[in-house]
């Protein structure tokens, strides 16, 4: 035999021998890979129906994968690991994976007791000794639900389109946690979302985009679980029905953080636009006494810290509508194109000397007629929740206020009020300012107990204490003081410190 044949004979066996020895080490590694996974999944309490793992590749794949963590229940169809270190793993025992894919996640979390503990699988997680590091996480289709102990109705669901994430950690640490694993957000995907907000209200969302730190939100809606007079029948005491939908929410900027185990908030800017929000109120209803705090105290004494920058709010509608006359419609009031600004909404380090003012600017068509300007101010730090607000009410024909004050007061009112500025400071208990007032031809009619007829002798006698018996007026006022009731809100306080000027004015 030739010199060059037996060389050529040998190389072949060499390289036989070399991929015979490669085959058995791919699958002496592929086989101690796939126990690894399947030891760290059984750790984690999973099951699951197959895991390969494809060496050459440096991919892994597990089929219909579940995991069950005290009242967290995870289900996918496929998990695929691609870029797997494969000498990370043999050295130091730990999972570093490149890119993971996963579709169709679904999520369901049942609200435990908390004097009920699920120990079903806290041995096994204390057994977790790996750490798991993955670059790139990306999910593809599926949903979340949760539901309130022993109810098979979700309180809470959403429809997943898609889930990017960057550097997911988890460890014997993390999976203790309410959330299993630590990560960096990119992309949140929803395409709808559902909320049972309480026994009166419910909330839906059409589409949810978190991307980094930016959100935005499309068809927002709150809205009421029953009719107007169903909410009647479902409440003990006075509690507005309402109905709130909003077009689009951007807000920019978001960051959340955990603060002396209080949950942290902040945003440098957050537009709401196109909102349309009714608000109706049985004033038959039996009264609510409970008292009523100032927005700087509610802001205060919130539980979640706030620190946002700037609210900015476009092109709203706002109806209000109060039924105090079981026999009578409700009487009505509303502001068209609507637009406010706000800034500076926190709750965090109050005690600092220079601790920011709230302001907030707002602009609507009251009425769909008179524009109206409003300039409020308060400290949310200040313990004495003082405050102050101003504003200027154009030009609006007495048929417009009829709207409200004859279904809600029993009086009709003529002519015309051409300008009206009030500014008042105040405090929890009471409020003093300053009006000035400008009507043409005002005349008062008062209504027959039925509200349909003029009651003459009385209409009369109003209108001998109107202010030069309906000629045209320019009245100023000022030391108008106005005690609260704190058992109303800070719009009936409003109202009364309006309603006081006006009287002043007309009489």
């Amino acid at each position: 035999m030739k010199k060059s044949c037996k060389i050529a004979i040998g190389v072949l066996i060499a390289i036989g021998v070399l991929a015979l020895i490669l085959v058995i080490a791919n699958n002496i590694l592929e086989s101690k890979i796939k126990k690894g996974i399947e030891k760290n999944l059984d750790s984690a309490n999973a099951v699951y129906e197959k895991v390969d793992v494809k060496l050459l590749n440096r991919s892994a794949e597990v089929i219909d994968a579940a995991i069950s963590i005290r009242g967290k229940m995870l289900k996918v169809d496929t998990i695929r690991l691609n870029d797997i270190e494969i000498l990370e793993y043999l050295t130091n025992k730990n999972i570093v994976i490149g890119d993971l894919r996963i579709s169709n996640l679904e999520v369901k979390i049942f609200k435990l007791p908390k004097k009920e503990k699920d120990t079903s699988t806290s041995k096994k997680q204390n057994s977790f000794k790996n750490k798991i590091r993955i670059k790139l996480v990306r999910v593809s289709g599926g949903s979340l639900k949760i539901f309130e102990k022993d109810s098979s109705n979700h309180r809470f669901y959403s429809k997943l389109r898609d889930i990017s994430m960057e550097q997911v950690r988890i460890d014997s640490t993390s999976l203790k946690e309410s959330v299993p694993f630590n990560y960096d957000l990119i992309l949140l995907n929803i395409d709808s979302l559902y909320y049972d907000l309480n026994d009166l209200q419910k909330l839906y969302v059409g589409d949810l985009v978190i991307r980094n730190d930016d959100v935005k939100i499309t068809d927002f809606q709150l809205k009421p679980k029953f009719s107007r007079n169903e909410h009647q029948q479902n409440i003990s005491k006075e509690t507005d029905w309402y109905d709130l939908e909003i077009d689009s929410i951007g807000i920019q900027g978001l960051t959340w953080s955990l603060q002396n185990d209080s949950l942290k908030i902040g945003n440098s800017l957050t537009h709401i636009d196109q909102f349309n929000f009714v608000i109706y109120r049985d004033k038959l209803q039996p009264d609510d006494n409970s008292i009523k705090p100032l927005y700087s105290q509610m802001l205060r004494e919130m539980p979640v810290l706030l620190q946002i920058d700037s609210i900015s709010l476009t092109n709203g509608y706002l109806k209000y509508e109060e039924k105090i006359h079981a026999d009578r419609e409700p009487g009505t009031v509303d502001f068209s194109n609507m637009n406010f600004q706000i800034s500076q909404i926190s709750n965090v380090n109050l005690d600092k000397q220079d601790f920011p003012e709230t302001v907030i600017q707002a602009q609507a068509d009251f009425m769909e007629t008179a524009s109206l300007d409003v300039n409020w101010s308060f400290n949310i730090a200040d313990t004495q929740d003082r405050f102050n607000i101003s504003g200027e009410l154009g030009r609006i024909a007495a048929e417009q206020i009829n709207e409200f004050m004859k279904p809600a007061m029993n009086v009709q009112a003529h002519g015309e009020i051409e300008d009206m500025y009030f500014n008042f400071v105040g405090g929890p208990y009471t409020a003093k300012g300053d009006m000035r007032l400008e009507y043409k031809d005002f005349k008062i009619e008062v209504l027959q107990k039925d509200g349909k007829e003029k009651n003459k002798v009385v209409s009369a006698l109003a209108n001998l204490i109107v202010k030069n018996k309906a000629q045209n007026s320019k009245a100023n006022h000022k030391d108008i003081a106005v005690d609260r009731d704190r058992t109303k809100s800070f719009w009936n306080y409003l109202w009364n410190m309006i309603k006081n000027g006006a009287l002043k004015a007309f009489i």
